[in-house]
């Protein structure tokens, strides 16, 4: 086992990258606008459109559907493509689809209908945004720089999470949510501008390389992509402990409300509390996991990071001892753990695939993972109606503690550092 050098992670030199620099402030202040709709589309359908449970369930559920459908095309286009201008369009089309909203709520036509093809447009735009910046992030920085840029994009993401919610309802407060979501229209064509000052030159990603005369569809591409990555043992074992994961937290999250105000006997405004204290610990685990990195090394600190996240949910299931205390604690120590876990993953991924197949590497990686999120949610309300709150919360946290099995037999433990990306493979 090679221990990692000092200077294997240069923490800092990563905010001296104007690339980068640029990248993250796009990134920032479209999530930052992104918490405006996203707490704005519910509002307007509850109050302004009167509606049901079963409408505004429907219209979060549409948000998962672009990713799952549409992933693996995603990808294979993104491998095709320059990524700077993709991403450039594809801001531009989410802030064009949002403009209309106030448009058609003047008009008098907006509609739940009117909103759930907002939601499923703006999502595709935001399928294909999402993978081109993962897979452009290793073109814009060193590779001793991944874990500090990927760090500080969860740093971007996090914090957004803190103030976000509370500037949205305040503005929506404000301004009405229709009116308040061109705020978030804005933001797509700032952070669009941002993406345009980047002057990294960029060649398009020729997978088609070594043979230019056979052009190749998007299905072969996109069955190189899922071969490849079955072929990468440590992807596959990512994979296995990001689906027990999101499986197991999905059990929780759907009943998490109904746990905290019926078992746990909490009102609205702890509640608030608990879900603050997590957003908290998103940001600090993204602030301090490079450093768990450079000293411990990718596979130490993502092992650590999981089961975190496991003892996070024990916490929670243990809960009725002592409420208050325990869900925080549980929530907090969760936060940490996913965000250490996401670093981490990402940036193993990122390092041993080659740039002009990271588009579908990273859409493999997001669609079979996201794949399992709904029906996690589906059988966590089931098991909560068959056996209970607390119980379903208690298989949240087993399951979750079994997805340490993939890391141990996958060897994801023993990575420390990064491998050259000619190799294919980590140096453990």
């Amino acid at each position: 086992m090679t221990p990692l050098n000092h200077d294997d992670f240069q923490e800092r030199s990563v905010w001296r990258n104007r690339h980068f620099l640029c990248l993250w402030g796009a990134t920032a202040i479209s999530q930052l606008g992104t918490q405006i709709t996203f707490l704005g589309l519910p509002i307007l359908a509850v109050t302004t459109l009167n509606a049901t449970p079963l409408e505004t369930s429907v219209l979060a559920m549409l948000g998962w559907v672009p990713m799952v459908v549409l992933g693996f095309v995603a990808g294979a286009i993104v491998d095709r493509s320059k990524r700077q201008p993709l991403l450039i369009w594809c801001d531009i089309a989410r802030a064009l689809i949002l403009i209309t909203i106030p448009v058609v709520y003047m008009s008098g036509w907006l509609s739940i209908w009117y909103l759930y093809v907002v939601v499923l447009l703006s999502g595709v735009f935001t399928t294909f945004f999402d993978t081109a910046y993962q897979a452009w992030v290793p073109t814009l920085v060193p590779p001793k720089q991944l874990v500090a840029a990927n760090s500080g994009l969860e740093v971007a993401q996090s914090g957004t999470r803190i103030v976000g919610p509370s500037l949205a309802g305040a503005l929506i407060t404000l301004l009405t949510a229709p009116i308040a979501i061109i705020l978030d229209a804005l933001s797509y064509l700032i952070s669009a501008l941002f993406l345009f000052g980047i002057r990294h030159q960029e060649a398009r990603s020729d997978i088609t390389a070594s043979k230019p005369q056979q052009p190749r569809s998007l299905g072969m591409e996109i069955k190189e992509g899922l071969t490849y990555f079955w072929r990468q043992p440590l992807l596959r074992s990512i994979l296995g402990c990001t689906m027990l994961m999101s499986v197991g937290w999905a059990l929780v999250e759907g009943i998490l409300l109904f746990y905290i105000i019926r078992t746990l006997g909490l009102d609205a405004g702890l509640t608030g509390l608990i879900f603050s204290a997590g957003n908290v610990g998103l940001l600090i685990a993204a602030t301090l996991t490079g450093r768990f990195v450079r000293h411990w090394g990718l596979g130490p600190t993502l092992s650590v990071a999981l089961i975190l996240h496991a003892v996070g949910i024990l916490l929670m299931a243990l809960a009725p001892l002592a409420p208050l205390p325990l869900i925080i604690a549980g929530y907090l120590v969760r936060a940490l753990g996913v965000v250490a876990y996401n670093i981490s993953q990402l940036t193993i991924r990122q390092s041993i695939t080659p740039p002009s197949m990271l588009g579908r590497v990273t859409a493999t990686a997001r669609v079979i993972a996201w794949a399992s999120i709904p029906s996690g949610l589906l059988i966590g309300g089931l098991l909560a109606t068959s056996i209970g709150l607390q119980p379903t919360v208690w298989a949240g946290a087993m399951l979750s503690f079994l997805a340490l099995l993939p890391l141990a037999f996958g060897g994801v433990w023993r990575v420390r550092s990064l491998p050259p990306l000619s190799t294919g493979e980590l140096e453990s």
